[in-house]
């Protein structure tokens, strides 16, 4: 049997059910949108930190103009320079219960047989 045969007559949509009713019925869906509604700001987020702070990203014509336009403002440059997101996280300890997050700079320290000669 091919899937063709295996879909046939399969409803997707139950009849009499709308997509909305579906969806926003089951409150197990819910999360579902949570994590896409992160998703979405984080990658709207970083888009618009990227055009609106890049120093090579040169949306003025004015600036465009310019032969020397790299940096631009302290502004511009401050934005470039600085990071978004969740990349700081992961180097800090995080105790939410029941996990206890340790950076990888402590578990390295902590593993180091030669801690006390000072070496790297």
């Amino acid at each position: 049997m091919g899937w063709e045969e295996a879909a046939a007559n399969f409803p997707e949509i139950p009849k009499g059910v709308n997509g909305r009713k579906l969806w926003l019925g089951d409150k197990g869906t819910y999360p579902i949108f949570a994590v896409i509604g992160l998703a979405s700001a984080m990658c709207g987020g970083f888009l618009f930190k990227y055009f609106a702070g890049n120093t090579d990203i040169a949306i003025s014509k004015s600036v465009r103009q310019d032969h020397n336009h790299q940096g631009g403002t302290d502004g511009r440059v401050a934005s470039h320079n600085t990071r978004f997101g969740l990349r700081e996280v992961n180097k800090r300890f995080i105790n939410i219960f029941p996990f206890d997050w340790h950076p990888l700079s402590d578990i390295r320290s902590r593993h180091r047989t030669d801690a006390g000669e000072g070496g790297d």
